[in-house]
Order: structure tokens, then C-alpha cells, then sequence
């Protein structure tokens, strides 16, 4: 490599073109460290002494000291590797400062999203999380459909290769000034490996202690500097194949025989129970439950509508398609739902670990045209697949639609073929029993064999960054021009087999025809929509996976989906010294940005519906129709920086070491939502060399996304924690409130709500009315650096932030506690309807921007680096590294207008304590790492009075994960990696776990001890 003549100058433009061009770090060197000149360069002059010692951090153009005036955190491509991680969302969810993301490779996959992973900071939303690579934004793959997993542009950290990263660094609450819309939480920047010279070649093997979850991955990285360290290319080539798992995988934690909190049964002084057996329904199972009646067949417990035996045991029919008594499991406070038993395990069909399958080919490229003009390009390319294995099925069942239509029970006849003689019998003296015609009964039945929930999507991903920078002079004055160009298309197509109702109806009626073979009735139609085979086939219903493929085929079909998104970014910018301070030059920054997006969702024909003549849409399957969703914006953004070293301890004042002010400003002319002005103020002062006080104000936004803008009105399934139900009746923070608000409107206590257990239709579309969020944040705190303890740095910030006008898609569950939660009538009660038994028949789901979001925290880090010789012993005895990343949250709460106050922290996904502790041991050709996560004790639900709970405290909890490196020669590198070493499991009570927000964060519980094999050749 070339040396450059001017180091720290060259630094300072490295990130801003998304590739480096020249560098004083080693690839994996930590940014917490000094940028050094080189011993054979000339020593910097005295007005050059800050320069030399600053380099460019993320939240600001400008090269700045390494102690910056937001808090800054980093995690390194070393300390990625050493974890294991093949994904870097995965990689950031173990640092405190992030929660769940929008989607992720653990949990069930967001609609046509499955294996995205987003990143999101203080589980501010995906939407609030800026993420840049070498500062540079990437197009989102996220999906524009209403049912897709986040509203806004996210980008997918599973589409960047682990072993390209050199570190992410996370920025708090600042950015929104420097680059933009979407920085409220803060700014991750994903910052590569530059000026690769060699070839490395890593391999790596996972599987779980249980004999699953297998992955498997190899990557290429190779680099070639030439014209004499003019120019450099490197070339990245990723790919990671990692078998997924369903929820019934571990049915025991989060399937269908794990732990639940259901609703408490007569006589208990609480309102939620702990069950044990898993949530079964009992009004329907995946084998079929037959009635005399269009009702559920079995209600707490006894029979309803269900045919019985002499005994009168309710009778449903077994895998093999025979009636048997149903056997009742534990009786719970709700009629729907017992704890064990015969009934349908509805835990075991989602997703716990997406299956997928990634290849990734990244280009990164500089040349040195002279040694003011410089060259630097990014191609990326790269395919991913991701399936989510299992979601909820077609179910028939009285609970969603009369027998007839889609969903509701199924109406056979007693003459069907595949009954036997004996269960025909037993069924029309049912019928006739109870006086009803003998012909016809019903079945509830959840058709897991025939539509498993799974669906596949492709994400393909083209990227181009290319652009010039140099520098020039004016006097004694510095100055650095830069222009980029930034081009992304992210495609993906979601495939899914679907149950077609119309076939499926004509294949459940089967007859005997004249020559003695079971037949589909003669006079049918098929669906306008092809189904893989035309010809009807006969449908046994009876039982679990008794169907013909050939009426597989029949009643099924491919549906797909697609999913174009475009981003286009122009930048340039000039920056350099401006007056001379007691300091050193103030230094400043002027630019200009052009951004163009664009998003289009085509649900494809049989999402979308069949078309009727009055313009309306009928559903051909389990799907109501998806209506299409496109848009685009472009923006118009001119922005400033300015840092200023008023004094520098050269300057020898008492109790001032260093004081530095800085500010920037941008300006956004949105083409949707007009004119908006973000800025930020803060400074550094450290009265004594080794103590460092920081602060900063950042005034940040969010534009809307397209799907939040532009999504048509369409129709909606929901469940909701009903206000007025006996089990949230005490809930809120005004229950006196809730409860007269209830009572006026005619509910009566105690009160079951529907929409608690299953879902109602309602409706949900776009608002292109919508404008910016807003938010005020700032950050106070302090640095430090002891000299009497060499190699140590601590740092506390306290985070505030304050977000306003945020734009909420309003759940049912938003809705009615907007209606009861508030003194007096509110407009929001008009937006859902009851029957006149109290239960929720419809309601109107939208985005507004009438949401407020708060957050306080205290985040501290703990670097400590310690050569062993300082103790006493020989060099060679290695560097001991410690690091500690600790967060703890004082506040988070939104609210929903004038509804109620949900709070965010102190649930099981968001505990009020975490911290993460990694501890290096570094010797010659031997390393050692040890990590430990803890999350502290946390609530069932933070919202609900905890004497409604049986067990409202979840208790805490501490994993530990290691690695052992071991070089075997100087090209050769062997690691073994386990993870969840001591193969802890959930806390107690295990009750919450099913969810995918908790899933997430508690991922090593559940998957268990996990082992890792990686072996790496570099030449």
C-alpha cells in the first residue's frame, strides 16, 4: 500500500464515498483508537496537531476527535466473527441499545418479508432507524403491502456479508442533520474493510445440541492493490444456507404443550392463569370435529353442537379418519380454549427460525487519478431466500363465517363415501336426535394438511455507489470536494401454495358413481383461478393427511407476489477549514443531496381477487383481497455543518482542557410533505485531560412511507384486548373511566369479548394526508479516560427522546381504548361497531399522525485493554479486553391521541435492565472469548394491574457464549464457538414466550446450546 502524505487528511474522506481510498487502520482495527502518522512520514506541524490526532466518525462529514459530542458505540468485525454471527442483525439484537426488529430471521416472517432482518434501535421501530453503509443509504426490500412487517424503508442487514464488515458503529439519537430523514432512535453505519491485499477463504458448520437448526456457510474475500497503491479492487463473494424450525420444534417452550396465560377460571382472585399442556382449541381440530348444528361443537368443555356417543362424549375424528371420544383438557376461564387435550395445538404452526438460503457477491473499488482526484465504486449483487415453515392455516370454524362461505364450517352430506358405515350412522342419529334434516351435517376443521401457512420470498438485490472526491487549497486553507452517486433495485417475489375455495368445495363433494369409484359430483365449475390440477378429484376431509395429491392438487394453487422498490441518491459536498480559533480551524460543510424512491406492491391475481362486475373483489381462498400499493417521492436537501475547537490543551488554560462546539443544519423539501428544517447543537468540554463532559440537541423527522401515504382501503383481520372485557376492565390508567364508558355503552360485567380469542373483519388503508414525525432528543454525558489506569475509558450518557406527531397504524386494540379510555366521548368510538350482545362486528383501522412516543435511558460502556506485562509478566503472556454495554431505561411509553399510556419497557422484550459483558484473552496464536447477556426481571404485562396475573413477574435472566481461536499457522485459523454454553432455558413463568417480539430476544433459550465450527485460509 501507498503510504499517503497526509494520513489524517485521507482518513477523513474514507467513509464519505462509501470506500476508502486510502487508510491508516488495518482491516478489524477498532475506531475507538487514534489515527497515528506513520513513523517514516514527517511529523505534522503544530498547526496540524488536532488534525492529526481526529478522524471522520459517524454522525458528522467532518474528520472530529475521537470523543465525540454524541454518544458513539461500535461493534467490530472481529468481535462478529468471534460470536459466530452469519447475520448482522442477529450480531447488533445482543447489544443493549437495540430491540426486536420489525423482522428478523427468528419468529414468524412479516407478509411477504420472510428473511429480512432490520435493525431497531431503543425498539423505536425499524421505521426510526437509520441504517447507512460507509455512509451511504441502501435501498430497502421492505414490502409495501399494508400486511408487510414495517412502514418505511429499512435495510436488510442479512444482505451484507459478516465477513466484509470492519465495524457498524451506532450513533444515538443524531444523524437526521447529516443525513437525513429516518434518524430519530440514531444511525447505524455498516463501515467495510478497506484496501484488502490477499485472499482469504472462511468456512463454517453450526447445528444445535438437539440435532437441528443445521448451517452452513463459506466466504470468499479477496483484494488486490495496484498501480502502485494507486487502486485497489476487492471482491466479496457470501453464502449461508441455514435450515429453519417450526414453533412445534420446541414444543415444550413455545409449541403446543408449553406454558400459557390464559383467562383464570370461576373463583379465582386473579384474572390470568398459568396453564399447563399448551393452548388448545376445542371448537375445531386439524383431523375434524363433526355437529348436528352450524356452532361450535364443544363450548367449555361440554358438548354444543358436536355429535356425540351413547355416553354423550363429544366425538371428532382421528388421523385416520375414524370418530373418537374427544378427550377434554384442563378447563380455563375462557369456553374456546383448555390446556391440553384433544383440541387443535394452535402454538405448533408458526415460525421460530426462518429457513433460508443467501448468496451475495459485493465489488468495491478506488483508484488515485492524481493526487487531488480520486475514484471509488461499489456493485453489489445478491439473491436471498427466505421461508417462513408454518402460520396459521384455512380454517373452517362457525367462529369466522356461517357454513357456505369461506371459512366458515363445512357443510357434507351423511352420504359422503369416505365416512364408514358406522360413523354415518352415529352422525344422522345425531341429527335427527336433535331435529335436524338427516342429509347434511357440519365440520370444524383447521386444514393443516392442505395449507400449511408457509410461504417462500426471493429478495434480489442490484447496487451501484460510485463517485469522486479530492481536495485543493486556498492559502493556508484546506479544503475536500465529494459527489457520489448511489443507485439500488430491490426485487422480491413471495410464492405460496393456497387452498382455492371453490375447488375445494366442488372435491368435498364426493359421491359414488356408477361404476362403484368415489367421484366429485357431477355439474361443477371450476374457480377462475388455475388451480396445479384441473380435474376434480375427490376430497377425503376425514382425518389428518388422507387426501389424494391428486385432489391436492386440485384444491390448490400458486399464488405470488412482487415487490419492486428503487432508490436513487445524489450527494455533493465541500468541506474544509474556515477561520483560525485558539483551537485550531473551525471547520465547516456545505451540500447538496437529491433523493429519489419509488415502491410498487402487486399482489398478483389471486391475492388480489376475482374481479366482479360491480368493481368489487371476491377472495378466491383464505385471503381477503390485497389490493395493489405504489408510489414515489423525491427530495430537494441542502445541509451545513460546522465544528469549532475553541480551546485545545495546547492552550494551557486552567480547568479548560479542550472545549469544541458543533452544529449542523439541513433543510428537506419533500415532494409529498413539504419543507422541513432538522438541526443539531452540541459540544465537548473536558476541564481535565483524561475527563471529558459531552452534550448535544438534535431536532430529527420522519417523512411517511409510501404504504403509509398510498395504500388503498382494504379489508383486514384483527384481534384486540378488548377495553371492556373482564379481563382488561381494571386495565388503563383511567379504570373508572374504562368502566363507565363500558357500562354507557350497554356491557354489562362480567363481560367475554370474541375478539380477545379470534379475529373480527374490519378495514385498513393509506392517509395521503399524513406529514413528518417530529421528535426532540438530547444526550448528556461524560468520558473517562484515566491516565493512572492506562488502557481504560467509561462512558455514561443519559438519552432523552421526545417524538411527536408519530404516525400510528391504528390496531383495533389502539381504537377501542382511544373510545373507553378517555373522560369524555371521543371520536374514535365511531370507528368500530358492536352487536347487540356487545361483540365487535367491524371497524376501521388507518394511519394518523396522532401518536407521541418517550424515551429515557442511561447507556454506559466499559472498555478496558490490558496487557498482562503491566502486571508483571513477560510480553508474551497476551492482552486481556474487557467491554461492557449497559442499558438501563427509565421510560418508554407511546400513546395513541388522548387513549391510554402503554408502556413499552419493563416487558419480558423490553426489561428495564441489559447488559452485555465480553471478556478477550489475546496470546500469540491463541484467543479466548467469553460473553455473558443478562436481561433483568421484567412483567407479563406492564399495562395490566399485576394482581391480574397469576404470575405477573417474569424472572431475570443470564446466558454465556464462548469462543476459542486457534491458529494453527500463519494462514490457518480454527474456531469453536458454543453458544447458551450452560443450555439455560427460559425463565420462569414461561408464559410469554410464543409470541415472535419475545421469541427474538430470547432466542438462545429456545434454540439451546448451539455449537460452531469455523476454519479460515489467507493467503
Amino acid at each position: 500500500m501507498r503510504e499517503p502524505k497526509q494520513g489524517a487528511r485521507c482518513v477523513q474522506m474514507s467513509l464519505l464515498l462509501g470506500v476508502a481510498f486510502c487508510s491508516l487502520m488495518p482491516a478489524g482495527m477498532a475506531m475507538a483508537q487514534t489515527a497515528k502518522t506513520p513513523s517514516d512520514a514527517p511529523a505534522p506541524a503544530d498547526d496540524d496537531k488536532a488534525e492529526a490526532n481526529t478522524i471522520v466518525v459517524t454522525g458528522s462529514r467532518i474528520a472530529t476527535a475521537v470523543i465525540t459530542a454524541q454518544p458513539i458505540t461500535r461493534v467490530t468485525g472481529e468481535d462478529i466473527g468471534k460470536r459466530g454471527f452469519t447475520n448482522l442483525g442477529m450480531a447488533l439484537l445482543d447489544q443493549p441499545a437495540f430491540g426486536v426488529p420489525g423482522n428478523g430471521p427468528v419468529g414468524g416472517q412479516g407478509s411477504f418479508s420472510a428473511g429480512q432482518t432490520f435493525a431497531n434501535l431503543y425498539d423505536l421501530g425499524s421505521q426510526r432507524t437509520l441504517t447507512l453503509v460507509n455512509g451511504n443509504r441502501f435501498v430497502s426490500p421492505a414490502s409495501g403491502s399494508i400486511f408487510g412487517p414495517v412502514a418505511g424503508s429499512p435495510v436488510d442487514l442479512s444482505q451484507i456479508a459478516p465477513g466484509l464488515v470492519d465495524r457498524i458503529e451506532v450513533v444515538s439519537v443524531g444523524g437526521a442533520p447529516i443525513y437525513g430523514s429516518d434518524a430519530i432512535a440514531g444511525t447505524v453505519n455498516v463501515i467495510l474493510k478497506k484496501n484488502y491485499q490477499g485472499l482469504a477463504i472462511n468456512a463454517s458448520q453450526g447445528i444445535s445440541g438437539h440435532g437441528d437448526a443445521q448451517d452452513s456457510n463459506v466466504s470468499l474475500l479477496a483484494g488486490k492493490n495496484f498501480a502502485d497503491g494507486r487502486g485497489n479492487i476487492t471482491v466479496s463473494v457470501y453464502y449461508d444456507r441455514q435450515v429453519g424450525l417450526t414453533n412445534a420444534d420446541r414444543s415444550s417452550l413455545i409449541g403446543g404443550t408449553s406454558p400459557f396465560s390464559g383467562t383464570a377460571t370461576a373463583g379465582k382472585s386473579y384474572t390470568h392463569q398459568l396453564y399447563y399442556g399448551g393452548k388448545n382449541y376445542n371448537t375445531f381440530t386439524n383431523t375434524g370435529i363433526p355437529a348436528f348444528a352450524d356452532d361450535v361443537p364443544i363450548y367449555a368443555g361440554q358438548a354444543y353442537a358436536g355429535i356425540t356417543n351413547a355416553a354423550g362424549q363429544v366425538l371428532y375424528f382421528n388421523n385416520s379418519g375414524q370418530l373418537t371420544p374427544f378427550t377434554n383438557g384442563q378447563l380455563t376461564g375462557s369456553g374456546l380454549y383448555q390446556a391440553g387435550g384433544s383440541g387443535f395445538a394452535i402454538a405448533n404452526y408458526d415460525n421460530f427460525l426462518a429457513d433460508t438460503q443467501r448468496i451475495q457477491g459485493t465489488l468495491l473499488g478506488h483508484y488515485d487519478f492524481t493526487d487531488h482526484i480520486h475514484f471509488s465504486g461499489e456493485f453489489w449483487l445478491g439473491r436471498n431466500f427466505g421461508t417462513n415453515l408454518a402460520a396459521q392455516p384455512y380454517y373452517n370454524t362457525a367462529l369466522f363465517a356461517a357454513a357456505g362461505e369461506t371459512n366458515g364450517n363445512l357443510a357434507l352430506s351423511t352420504a359422503n363415501p369416505y365416512l364408514s358405515a358406522a360413523d354415518r350412522q352415529t352422525i344422522i342419529s345425531n341429527l335427527a336426535a336433535n331435529g335436524m334434516p338427516t342429509d347434511t351435517f357440519y365440520l370444524a376443521r383447521a386444514n393443516t394438511d392442505l395449507a400449511t401457512g408457509s410461504f417462500r420470498t426471493r429478495t434480489d438485490l442490484v447496487r451501484v455507489v460510485g463517485g469522486l472526491n479530492g481536495d485543493f487549497g486556498v492559502g493556508e486553507r484546506k479544503f475536500d470536494w465529494d459527489v457520489t452517486v448511489n443507485y439500488g433495485r430491490s426485487t422480491s417475489t413471495t410464492t405460496s401454495r393456497e387452498l382455492v375455495t371453490q375447488n375445494f368445495y366442488n372435491a368435498l363433494n364426493a359421491v359414488t358413481n356408477s361404476s362403484g369409484q368415489i367421484a366429485c359430483a357431477p355439474g361443477y365449475a371450476n374457480a377462475s383461478y388455475p388451480t396445479l390440477s384441473s380435474t376434480c378429484a375427490p376430497l377425503d376431509i376425514f382425518g389428518y393427511g388422507n387426501a389424494s395429491q391428486q385432489a391436492i392438487n386440485y384444491v390448490t394453487a400458486i399464488a405470488q407476489t412482487h415487490q419492486v422498490n428503487t432508490q436513487l441518491d445524489v450527494q455533493a459536498d465541500v468541506k474544509g477549514d474556515l477561520i483560525k480559533l485558539p483551537g485550531g480551524y473551525a471547520k465547516g460543510v456545505v451540500g447538496y443531496e437529491y433523493r429519489r424512491e419509488s415502491s410498487a406492491f402487486d399482489p398478483g391475481a389471486f391475492y388480489a381477487g376475482e374481479l366482479q362486475a360491480d368493481g368489487s373483489r371476491v377472495q378466491y381462498g383464505n385471503t381477503i383481497p390485497i389490493t395493489p400499493v405504489g408510489g414515489k417521492f423525491h427530495t430537494n436537501e441542502v445541509f451545513g455543518e460546522l465544528n469549532a475547537p475553541i480551546i485545545s490543551p495546547d492552550n494551557d488554560i486552567p480547568f479548560i482542557s479542550s472545549l469544541d462546539i458543533n452544529a449542523a443544519v439541513r433543510y428537506v423539501n419533500h415532494s409529498l410533505t413539504g419543507g422541513f428544517t432538522s438541526y443539531t447543537a452540541g459540544g465537548t468540554y473536558a476541564p481535565v485531560k483524561g475527563l471529558t463532559i459531552r452534550g448535544n440537541f438534535t431536532r430529527s423527522f420522519r417523512s411517511p412511507a409510501i404504504t403509509e401515504l398510498f395504500a388503498p382501503t382494504g379489508s383486514v383481520f384483527d384481534t384486540a384486548n378488548d377495553p371492556c372485557d373482564a379481563r382488561y376492565i381494571n386495565a388503563g390508567n383511567n379504570p373508572a373511566a374504562r368502566k363507565a364508558n363500558c357500562a354507557a355503552a350497554g356491557i354489562t360485567q362480567p363481560f367475554t369479548s370474541n375478539v380477545v380469542d379470534y379475529t373480527a373483519k374490519g378495514t385498513s388503508g393509506g392517509n395521503p394526508n399524513l406529514q413528518n414525525e417530529t421528535a426532540n432528543s438530547w444526550t448528556l454525558g461524560a468520558v473517562l479516560q484515566p491516565h493512572v489506569l492506562r488502557g481504560l475509558e467509561l462512558s455514561v450518557d443519559y438519552i432523552n427522546i421526545d417524538i411527536g406527531n408519530e404516525i400510528a397504524t391504528l390496531s383495533l386494540t389502539d381504537l377501542m381504548s382511544a373510545c373507553y379510555d378517555s373522560s369524555s366521548s371521543s371520536p374514535f368510538c365511531k370507528t368500530f361497531t358492536r352487536d347487540s350482545t356487545g361483540q365487535v362486528t367491524s371497524f376501521e383501522e388507518g394511519n394518523y399522525n396522532i401518536g407521541q412516543e418517550a424515551f429515557r435511558a442511561l447507556q454506559g460502556n466499559l472498555k478496558y485493554n490490558l496487557p498482562l506485562e503491566r502486571l508483571g509478566l513477560p510480553t508474551s503472556a497476551g492482552v486481556l479486553d474487557l467491554n461492557v454495554n449497559y442499558l438501563h431505561t427509565f421510560r418508554h411509553y407511546y400513546r395513541v391521541g388522548s387513549g391510554d399510556l402503554q408502556q413499552v419497557v419493563g416487558a419480558s422484550r423490553n426489561p428495564a435492565n441489559t447488559f452485555t459483558a465480553t471478556a478477550n484473552y489475546t496470546r500469540k496464536s491463541f484467543n479466548w472469548m467469553v460473553q455473558g447477556i443478562y436481561y433483568g426481571s421484567s412483567k407479563v404485562d406492564p399495562n395490566v394491574d399485576p394482581s391480574a396475573y397469576q404470575y405477573p413477574t417474569v424472572h431475570s435472566y443470564v446466558t454465556f457464549n464462548t469462543s476459542l481461536g486457534v491458529d494453527v499457522s500463519k494462514n490457518v485459523n480454527f474456531r469453536f464457538i458454543v453458544n447458551n454454553v450452560f443450555n439455560r432455558g427460559l425463565p420462569f413463568p414461561y408464559s410469554i414466550f410464543s409470541e415472535s417480539s419475545y421469541e427474538a430476544r430470547y432466542y438462545d433459550a429456545i434454540m439451546g446450546r448451539y455449537f460452531r465450527v469455523n476454519a479460515s485460509v489467507k493467503f
